[in-house]
């Protein structure tokens, strides 16, 4: 009897053993299959993403000139589509070949060009030899160290064969102190840099105004009466951050434009109250301006018929009035001058529908831009505010912060 008893306990202990390790195999088998799938999922969504950046994401080869890709954008791409022969077919590395030679021709168009407007244009060098850029900032006493930091930016990365002349449009009661802060930039930088103050006074006074837009922000609007022999500026708000050298747009043909302008995301409808429809719509923060232009067409004359007849309805102030007024004579800019840190990726990708069919970045021109940005304007979220919507290149602009000589100051206002 005891015999039996033990059989029966090995019978059971071999049984529970056995039935552990099927369990055990069924659990191997079932995590080996888990892992196949997970790897072919993987596999799969990178080739969709890769098929996705090389279908989706294609060059425009015939905005090339218009759009000022600069020379080291068009590298870029080529080095892209060398990378992307190597996972195409025959036939399609045919066709990648024949566009890489396309692009070294537009190059060395691009340099022919370039090289018919320097020689054409006296204004262009200056006495010591460098590419002149005037570029512009607008201020009162509340903005000066985003300026500062802004104008750092620039002239850090200021190419050896550039000089910039900054001209800023300041309020009447600009204290001295804080021009002191901003001369700081020429006195680090003087190779690349002279400041010159505009004292505006009481110009557009008793224009519409609100908490984010003061008076000051209809400055811009002046600059060819300021600056009477100056035929082209860079307008840039304070709140952005240069992180290329600019030459490229001193030889940029503006086509007959007034202005130039990072494509707003506002919708042409909401121009109809000025009667102005199928409209495209510029963000003012970054401009570049052609005001020999704009003296030769009396465009003073038509900005004061617009105040006239809107005062007490200017919705955005100055952005609203270039985009109204400068209709017909307006335009974009590539992207990468004035790209806003968007918060998301797919943000940046979107942007490019937005104004279809007038006038659209193509999403290669996005993606350059994202990944290569020469001025960023920080609309969606400041780096000196509290609280941060992006950190798209939020660490970067701390970085130019550092270099200022007042970064204890600048940590301190945004705190």
């Amino acid at each position: 009897s005891i015999n039996n008893i033990d059989d029966k306990r090995f019978d059971s202990n071999d049984h529970f053993i056995n039935e552990n390790m099927r369990i055990n195999n069924d659990i191997s088998k079932i995590q080996k299959y888990y892992n196949y799938l997970i790897k072919f999922f993987l596999i799969l969504i990178i080739f969709f993403i890769f098929m996705y950046k090389v279908e989706e994401f294609e060059i425009d080869l015939n905005n090339y000139l218009d759009k000022v890709y600069g020379e080291e954008d068009l590298l870029t791409v080529i080095k892209e589509k060398e990378i992307e022969k190597s996972f195409v077919s025959r036939k399609k590395i045919e066709k990648i070949e024949k566009e890489i030679e396309d692009i070294y021709n537009t190059l060395e168009k691009l340099q022919i060009k370039k090289k018919e407007i320097l020689n054409n244009n006296g204004k262009i060098t200056g006495d010591n030899g460098k590419l002149k850029l005037a570029c512009s900032y607008a201020l009162n006493n509340g903005y000066i160290y985003q300026t500062l930091v802004s104008m750092t930016s620039l002239v850090i990365n200021a190419g050896n064969n550039i000089f910039y002349n900054i001209y800023l449009l300041i309020s009447p009661d600009f204290t001295e102190e804080n021009k002191q802060i901003l001369m700081s930039v020429e006195k680090n930088y003087s190779d690349h840099c002279k400041i010159i103050f505009i004292n505006m006074r009481n110009k557009f006074k008793g224009l519409d105004t609100n908490d984010k837009i003061p008076t000051t922000g209809y400055y811009r609007l002046d600059l060819h009466n300021c600056l009477p022999d100056v035929d082209r500026i860079l307008y840039m708000d304070g709140d952005t951050a240069v992180f290329q050298d600019l030459s490229e747009l001193i030889t940029l043909d503006m086509k007959g434009n007034y202005i130039l302008g990072f494509l707003d995301n506002q919708a042409s409808p909401k121009l109809k109250k000025y009667d102005v429809e199928n409209a495209i719509i510029l963000c003012a923060g970054v401009l570049l301006m052609d005001l020999d232009a704009m003296r030769k067409n009396n465009i003073t004359e038509k900005f004061n018929k617009f105040f006239e007849k809107y005062l007490g309805n200017i919705v955005q102030h100055d952005q609203t009035t270039i985009n109204v007024v400068c209709q017909g004579k307006i335009s974009i800019l590539p992207p990468k001058y004035g790209l806003w840190n968007f918060k998301y990726f797919k943000d940046f990708i979107k942007h490019s529908n937005l104004q279809l069919p007038l006038i659209t970045y193509n999403k290669k021109e996005m993606l350059l831009a994202y990944k290569n940005p020469a001025i960023i304007h920080y609309l969606f979220g400041k780096p000196f505010h509290k609280e941060i919507k992006s950190k798209y290149y939020l660490r970067e602009w701390w970085e130019y912060a550092k270099k200022t000589g007042y970064y204890e100051d600048i940590s301190k206002y945004a705190n």
